[in-house]
């Protein structure tokens, strides 16, 4: 897992432990979508699906 991959995981954690839901996904925004940034689709997807797993892991062991 790379550097980024993992701390974009932990911000994820952070979010949840802090109370945002899972639709505050930072790269869900319309500003950090691939279309706004030229991003390619691939390395977003791969951000974006990193918060979300950082998220579920921390609500899941807060269940």
């Amino acid at each position: 897992m790379s550097a980024d991959i993992e701390a974009i995981q932990k911000a994820g954690a952070n979010a949840r432990a802090l109370g945002l839901t899972e639709f505050d996904n930072p790269y869900y925004v319309k500003t950090a979508m691939p279309a706004e940034t030229g991003e390619p689709i691939e390395e977003w997807s791969a951000k974006a699906e990193a918060w979300l797993t950082g998220w579920k892991i921390e609500n899941a062991m807060r269940a």
